[in-house]
């Protein structure tokens, strides 16, 4: 049966593909992006591996998402009453997976596309590796798919430098293996094993915005749980929708966020560790404001201190 093509040249309609019984169910979070999230639910429908529902959490766009409850087909919608961030959306929807009874939950951001076989990929990762917990595909960019943004993360528990596998590279001058073990997949898509969230609890809420899905798999791996990064699995990604690439919070919540993370999950140690962590942490946030960031330098700089200034005080949350 012919089907239509979307930007990538992936066929999104109806097709021959085997079918799985579905275990599955996919959670995605709309603020205000109600065109991207149809989309990105009609690429789930499209998938060779179907889900057994999709959980659609709107994070009280207050914008009446019109096209939204139009055009969601059978997915089911969950009106949250506030925003309380990016985690707070996700684990509503968590939660509303687990009581319809998923054994696995795909969490997808509304500016992702799912290629057909990407879904079956990771469950087929999760079936053959008992020791994993969580897996993510190989995120690529939306505009061109042949570059890397993201093959997991890494990161050093000693300066607490986080980094994606991968970025800005071509996948194609790449050597990389079918299935990697890595510290953490982005929040962007991934499939997690429901014992996860039962054994070590959902999305930490204090982040609000950012580090919220590395925190997880570094919880998840001190349990004993294994996350991986599935290479056969695609997932093209545009990035910064919701918040805007130029945004000064981008900066605030990277840098607060970032220390909050390596406070939560370093190891114990002497004093002097904590301080070349920290110290680490602020100068590579600072680094980035000063020269790589989309955000005037004034306005980053000022998100920069008072990101500073909260981690100081422990205010987290919204920002």
């Amino acid at each position: 049966m012919p089907g239509s093509r979307s930007k990538l040249g992936v066929v999104l309609e109806q097709r021959d593909c085997p079918m799985m019984e579905p275990r599955t169910v996919a959670v995605v979070l709309n603020f205000r992006t109600a065109c991207e999230t149809v989309q990105a639910v009609q690429t789930l429908a499209a998938s060779c591996s179907p889900v057994a529902a999709t959980i659609v959490v709107d994070n009280a766009s207050g914008d009446g998402s019109a096209t939204l409850r139009a055009n969601l087909g059978d997915a089911h919608l969950v009106q949250a009453e506030r925003n309380d961030g990016f985690a707070a959306g996700c684990n509503q929807g968590i939660r509303e997976a687990m009581r319809l009874g998923a054994d696995r939950i795909l969490l997808l951001n509304s500016d992702a596309r799912v290629l057909p076989d990407a879904l079956g990929a990771l469950e087929l990762a999760l079936d053959q590796n008992p020791h994993v917990g969580i897996v993510g595909p190989r995120v690529v960019e939306r505009a061109d798919p042949g570059v890397v943004q993201s093959l997991g993360m890494r990161y050093t528990l000693t300066t607490g430098r986080m980094r994606h596998h991968g970025f800005g590279r071509r996948y194609d001058a790449l050597t990389t293996p079918a299935l990697r073990e890595v510290d953490g997949v982005s929040g962007c898509a991934m499939l997690v094993r429901r014992a996860v969230f039962e054994q070590v609890g959902l999305f930490f809420e204090d982040y609000f915005f950012g580090f919220e899905d590395l925190d997880l798999c570094l919880r998840a791996r001190a349990a004993g749980f294994a996350t991986a990064c599935v290479g056969s699995s695609v997932v093209a990604h545009e990035g910064s929708v919701s918040i805007g690439r130029a945004s000064a919070q981008r900066i605030y919540y990277a840098t607060r966020n970032h220390l909050l993370l390596a406070a939560r999950i370093s190891p114990p140690g002497p004093p002097v560790s904590h301080w070349i962590r920290t110290t680490s942490i602020v100068v590579l946030n600072l680094v980035f404001v000063l020269t790589r960031s989309e955000v005037p330098r004034r306005e980053g700089l000022s998100a920069f201190r008072r990101a500073l200034a909260d981690h100081r005080a422990r205010r987290y949350g919204r920002g």
